[in-house]
């Protein structure tokens, strides 16, 4: 009994609001609710009928979209998919461990912020010379999305060894791997993925390189929160 008595239950985790969501959404297509080749309502009326937000409804929809089970026309709707696959489908890709591309974007904020203003310290004269060879390539004409994203990448990575921090480098390098995940490319083909987009990312990257040439910390910190606050408004909508 005593030996009982010091055994403690680790907290359980609660499963994440949107894959609640997701998971009523799609009992009711599959329970014939919503057949396939219809539309589901729209986001502020399913927030409505399920008194949650619009940004937990949208993150459902893209789950839902990533198991095939409806196709995302942004201004048109969301329109049921033929029942393709196995009643156990959703739940195998549920079972990767997919991360909430909005937590994703946060988590983004609070490392990279500190990486930009380390970096506007210790960046070398190279770092610098990277830096800026990266921005030059996302500008090149007629770039392939797949070669922007590199670019994109290659920016904040090189930002990352400029700061001289191993830690936070590794933490950087793990919050990219995660925008490989299925849900956030849903997000990005959705909602950044225009040409207008891509400049606006260009020229954000440029305040923060300048902030970081300036050796001003607090202003390349504050460029790469408005940078990023931006694209986390744009997947919200």
């Amino acid at each position: 009994m005593a030996e009982a008595r010091l055994l403690v239950a680790p907290p359980l985790q609660a499963l994440r609001l949107y894959k609640q969501i997701a998971s009523v959404l799609e009992g009711w297509i599959r329970a014939g609710v919503y057949p396939p080749g219809s539309n589901l309502p729209s986001e502020r009326d399913l927030a409505q009928m399920l008194k949650v937000s619009r940004t937990s409804v949208r993150e459902a929809l893209i789950a839902l979209e990533v198991n095939d089970l409806v196709t995302i026309r942004v201004g048109s709707g969301v329109e049921v998919r033929p029942a393709e696959r196995s009643a156990d489908a959703s739940a195998e890709t549920n079972s990767i461990e997919e991360r909430s591309p909005l937590e994703q974007l946060e988590a983004r904020r609070l490392v990279e912020g500190e990486i930009a203003a380390l970096a506007a310290k210790h960046a070398s004269d190279a770092d610098l010379a990277r830096l800026s060879a990266s921005i030059k390539a996302m500008q090149r004409p007629l770039t392939a999305r797949e070669t922007f994203l590199a670019g994109d990448r290659d920016f904040h990575q090189i930002l990352a060894q400029a700061a001289n921090h191993l830690v936070l480098m590794e933490v950087s390098a793990q919050l990219w791997s995660l925008r490989l995940q299925p849900a956030f490319r849903k997000f990005e083909e959705h909602y950044t993925g225009d040409a207008a987009e891509r400049n606006k990312v260009i020229e954000e990257h440029q305040r923060i390189f300048e902030a970081v040439r300036a050796r001003d910390p607090r202003e390349a910190r504050r460029r790469m929160h408005a940078h990023l606050d931006r694209i986390l408004r744009s997947f919200v909508g």
